[in-house]
């Protein structure tokens, strides 16, 4: 991987971590924004990037809270199943 490519995937990440950021502020025209042009420039890597950070999140929230994954993610699900 070259160089320029790593520093693309880094602004990539770099946008999912601001866009979940702003989402957690409720600023709901900066997630738009910082969405918005992180798929413009990879789509599909930008949603990688945002899955990833879920995953990552609920993984942290499970070991918290002596959970399975599967349980943490089921408990922040809005239809609970």
């Amino acid at each position: 991987m070259s160089s320029s490519e790593r520093r693309k995937r880094a602004a990539t990440r770099r946008a999912a971590v601001e866009g979940v950021a702003a989402y957690l502020a409720d600023e709901d025209a900066e997630v738009y924004n910082i969405t918005h042009a992180a798929s413009r420039e990879d789509a599909v890597l930008a949603a990688l990037n945002l899955t990833a950070l879920a995953a990552a999140a609920v993984t942290a929230l499970a070991e918290a809270t002596s959970r399975t994954p599967l349980e943490a993610l089921y408990s922040i699900d809005r239809e609970g199943r």
